[in-house]
């Protein structure tokens, strides 16, 4: 006998309908009418009825009588309105109730049916409440879907113009590469004059901090993450991306003319959302003046008011036609060649300015050039933004510190335990999981300086360890990492409060880390997030 393989089908759901009123004939007599089309929950007072929402909110639609002892039908309806927004609620009233009816409508309530009850008027008007609960249901499901396009949308333009910068990051990269290269090779060849040693490991050093510059610039602007909103400077981010788009810039021969004002307020916002936005706008600007026989100029420039700043971006190129500059933000409208550009980028940008409460907008004339605006609500923070300083010598600290550092790579413990040393501080080093925990046991330190990807004992597995064997050494930890992180590990370091540093990273960063370890860092329990300190990002 063959099996039956057919899936067999659930019933459908129920819609849930929750019936308020203080008379048991009432409340029989609408059972009756509400039959077996309904999973019916009956309750005797706006009390029972307000204590049962908060506990259990899935009710598609309350049958709420409006004159009941104890908390009135209208306080009932705001509390189940404030605690389930998209559960409808009829009311059931007497003739004389009409007025406090048409009010219960301006708080939320849906509809109302008079005494004595018309059954098939009843029954209709819950089933019209099911449909109304449902319909929002699958708007507010429809919102949170939109919501998670529109960020893989971001973050697929933001890689879009990634592609576009690695050429010029490559190229800015092998100038200073070159430097480091040369000025080693000739330390290697043969010995050098003091003051010559000291010039090549300057200039070595100065190739190296560019190279870290920009790679880390790069990761900053390319790391996926959810959009964080801060006090930031409009300014720093303007600059930045000019930075990053160097390469570009000097090759297409443009002259950039900054007179972006030293005391310009901050705003809140994601830094790497407006750095998208204003990579986008400069890049097609770039782009734009790049055919043309006179000299491409950029200009941008800043102004502000008491509420907001005003950023402006100018190019001298051939300017947009009337026709284009109404569907400039359209989605998926580009004037590029097919395959060289998505139509997404200034629309994304558009998205990105409204979410955070500025304006954006364009004027141009042929011949003349294009002229964006970029509108930021202006919000100062009470206290000045930190800058973190970068002296060419780490200034020596008082306090002699015990540090372990955990690495299984020589190139990895051997420079922080030289660092460590010309810190005047203690360094003890492990090279592998077994040999950490055995430290870890019989020892105690100041400062845990690990490798995050250390094979056998992980960022998250050492966190695990001192959790259970020795807690109080865990607001002592702190971690290198690639400046390339999963998803994964990104979030449990925001969750444990553990600082981070990147590399590539110097003695400023080891001295600053070192000396404010305990300062920084405020550990949370992996199931609830904590705060974090990036050094070098």
């Amino acid at each position: 006998m063959p099996f039956n393989t057919t899936k067999e089908e659930k019933p459908a759901k129920r819609p849930r309908i929750m019936v308020v009123d203080d008379e048991r004939i009432t409340r029989r007599a609408l059972e009756l009418i509400l039959g077996s089309e309904f999973d019916v929950k009956m309750l005797e007072s706006g009390n029972k009825a307000v204590d049962h929402i908060r506990q259990d909110m899935d009710f598609d639609v309350v049958s709420l009588d409006l004159n009941m002892p104890g908390l009135s039908g209208i306080e009932t309806l705001k509390v189940i309105k404030q605690h389930s927004p998209t559960t409808e609620v009829l009311l059931v009233t007497a003739f004389q109730d009409i007025e406090s009816a048409k009010q219960a409508l301006k708080l939320g309530a849906y509809d109302y049916i008079e005494k004595p009850i018309n059954k098939d008027a009843y029954r209709q008007s819950i089933r019209q409440g099911v449909r109304r609960r449902q319909k929002a249901l699958a708007s507010e499901k429809a919102q949170q879907q939109l919501k998670i396009v529109k960020a893989q949308l971001v973050h697929s333009e933001k890689l879009s113009a990634i592609g576009e910068l690695l050429a010029g990051v490559v190229h800015e990269i092998n100038n200073p590469l070159a430097g480091i290269l040369g000025y080693s090779e000739l330390l290697l060849f043969r010995e050098q004059s003091p003051e010559k040693t000291h010039k090549y490991i300057k200039n070595i050093q100065h190739s190296a901090v560019l190279c870290q510059k920009i790679v880390q610039k790069l990761l900053a602007f390319s790391r996926k993450q959810k959009p964080k909103k801060e006090y930031v400077q409009v300014k720093d981010i303007v600059e930045s991306t000019l930075d990053l788009l160097q390469h570009e810039i000097t090759k297409n021969a443009v002259q950039v003319v900054n007179q972006f004002a030293d005391n310009v307020p901050c705003t809140i916002a994601d830094s790497y959302q407006l750095q998208q936005v204003f990579l986008n706008i400069i890049n097609n600007a770039v782009q734009a003046m790049k055919e043309q026989t006179r000299l491409g100029t950029l200009t941008l420039k800043s102004e502000f008011d008491d509420k907001s700043i005003r950023i402006s971006i100018y190019d001298n190129g051939p300017g947009i036609p009337g026709e284009n500059l109404q569907k400039i933000f359209e989605p998926f409208f580009t004037t590029k060649p097919e395959g060289q550009g998505t139509g997404l980028g200034l629309s994304i940008c558009y998205e990105i300015i409204q979410e955070h409460g500025g304006n954006i907008y364009v004027s141009s004339e042929l011949g003349s050039g294009t002229h964006f605006f970029v509108e930021l609500p202006i919000a100062e923070p009470d206290k000045p933004l930190s800058t973190v300083a970068s002296p060419d010598k780490a200034e020596q600290m008082p306090g002699s510190k015990k540090i372990l550092v955990i690495d299984e790579k020589e190139t990895g413990y051997d420079l922080l335990e030289n660092m460590i040393s010309a810190l005047e501080h203690h360094a003890d080093v492990a090279h592998d999981a077994f040999s950490a925990k055995l430290k870890l046991k019989s020892e105690n330190y100041d400062v845990i300086i690990s490798n995050m990807n250390m094979p056998e004992l992980s960022g998250q597995q050492l966190y695990e360890h001192l959790n259970q064997v020795k807690p109080e050494l865990l607001s002592k930890i702190l971690f290198i990492t690639s400046g390339v992180i999963s998803e994964e590990v990104r979030r449990f370091i925001e969750q444990s409060g553990i600082p981070c540093i990147s590399k590539p990273f110097g003695l400023n960063e080891i001295q600053e880390a070192v000396q404010n370890i305990e300062k920084f860092v405020t550990v949370q329990p992996l199931s609830h997030k904590g705060t974090k300190k990036e050094y070098g990002l």
